[in-house]
């Protein structure tokens, strides 16, 4: 775990803050048991078993702690892959994101957030949310219409985790006012060049 994002290494090893990790494990563990998540923990490969703490709340992620995005990717890819037995993915990652918005952004944040955001202003404010939460990289917006067209460089990371960012963008829009969000295409990178996300509401 490191406490400050502000690194001097490979840009591409980068970090991601742990209220937005938290709140993926705290989901699984109240869905399928706090057995289950130690049963995650175990299942991690080197180093990354040695980074989380099984037996604790949350593996002993803690909100103001800065994480390996490999790690967060590792973890993301064991919930996701476990939860899928019993749900389909798409309703994991469904419920991962809500729960990742909803609580990195606060009562107060979510409430100016319904009352006074857009799909517009959701999308210009992409860069400067993504920087609060993830110590490198960069993402662009564009909405036309009822889709919205994201753009991200970003560390190293795992699918699983990258689909956790496009579920949690599906949580913010569902925020604005947009009604049926779905994410219509996702293509990662794992880091290596762009990722890019396709999402779609239906017409107000």
């Amino acid at each position: 775990m490191e406490t400050d994002p502000q690194w001097e290494g490979d840009t591409r090893r980068g970090k991601a803050k742990g209220v937005i990790i938290r709140p993926m494990l705290d989901w699984f563990a109240h869905a399928f048991g706090p057995d289950a998540l130690a049963e995650v923990a175990t299942s991690l490969e080197a180093p990354w078993r040695d980074e989380v703490v099984a037996g604790r709340p949350a593996l002993g992620i803690v909100p103001t702690g800065w994480y390996d995005e490999r790690l967060a990717s590792a973890l993301a890819d064991a919930i996701v892959t476990r939860a899928s037995r019993t749900m389909t993915e798409a309703d994991a990652l469904r419920a991962i994101g809500a729960m990742t918005v909803d609580r990195s952004l606060g009562r107060v944040s979510r409430a100016a957030l319904e009352w006074f955001a857009s799909p517009d202003t959701a999308a210009v404010s992409a860069q400067m949310f993504w920087r609060f939460y993830h110590s490198t990289g960069s993402i662009s917006a564009s909405i036309a219409g009822s889709t919205m067209h994201a753009v991200g460089n970003w560390g190293l990371h795992g699918e699983k985790w990258c689909a956790v960012v496009g579920a949690s963008s599906v949580r913010v829009l569902e925020l604005t006012g947009c009604r049926d969000v779905h994410v219509q295409r996702h293509t990662c990178s794992g880091g290596e060049s762009s990722c890019e996300m396709t999402l779609r509401w239906s017409p107000r």
